[in-house]
């Protein structure tokens, strides 16, 4: 709309111009004089459509790449959740969890809740009971049992090889690496695994308008990505959301 209205008053601008030339200027001259203007109306108005385009062509690039990047960390953060729940923390490593997810396996487990004899308690308060627990205390447990197994290939990734690539995001001709740490952090004295994922903005959008990366670099919007990394977990706190806002993927 801002661009139509802009356009419609340049015209309006130029038919007015011409109008004064075709009262006051010679005859000879007008005719010279109204190709000019008409010129620099139409180049005034090129210059208010790109003006008004560039930004828009921007942020549909922009978003077609955040949305591969995006995807790309979804796929690593899967890949991290399922390597920590059979060795118990983050790969340091893409190698690492290349290797795991084509070899690896998960339990196949059966949990049942159920009541047993509390002997324990029993001892401790001289109950004597029988086969059958009657006359003491109970308690709740669970049993768990394991009925198979299952590869990590075919429970995270069956039909797709993306997993091969968690290295980098590729887009058409354009390859980004991800920067990949791993750490620790220590809670109420409790030692917790943690993993950080980065992708750099400016080699993800390399090759757009340099002004308007300069301000994407610093934008501050609940609806944007803020700073100049697009990041996954922490290596301070204990998270695994991204900086991203849903609209490019999911974020819980």
């Amino acid at each position: 709309m801002l661009l139509i209205l802009s356009v419609i008053m340049t015209c309006l601008v130029a038919l007015g111009l011409v109008k004064l030339i075709d009262k006051f200027l010679p005859g000879g001259a007008r005719p010279i004089v109204s190709i000019l203007l008409w010129a620099a109306t139409f180049f005034l108005a090129y210059l208010i459509y790109e003006s008004v385009m560039k930004p828009i062509r921007f942020d549909e690039a922009k978003n077609e790449r955040y949305k591969v990047a995006v995807q790309t960390l979804l796929d690593l953060k899967k890949a991290q959740l399922g390597y920590k729940k059979v060795n118990g923390e983050y790969a340091d490593s893409f190698d690492k969890l290349v290797t795991f997810i084509d070899n690896g396996t998960f339990d196949i487990i059966t949990r049942r809740d159920t009541t047993i004899i509390d002997h324990k308690k029993n001892r401790a308060f001289n109950l004597t009971v029988n086969e059958k627990g009657e006359g003491g205390f109970f308690k709740d447990t669970v049993i768990i049992n394991k009925i198979g197994t299952v590869s990590v290939k075919d429970s995270l990734f069956k039909g797709t090889e993306r997993y091969r690539n968690l290295s980098s995001v590729k887009f058409k001709d354009l390859e980004v690496p991800v920067d990949l740490r791993t750490g620790f952090v220590f809670r109420n004295e409790t030692k917790l695994p943690v993993f950080e994922a980065t992708i750099d903005k400016n080699a993800l959008l390399v090759g757009l308008d340099e002004e308007l990366l300069a301000q994407e670099n610093k934008v501050e919007d609940i609806n944007e990505i803020n700073g100049d990394k697009i990041t996954l977990g922490s290596l301070v706190d204990v998270t695994l959301s991204g900086n991203w806002p849903k609209r490019y993927g999911k974020n819980d």
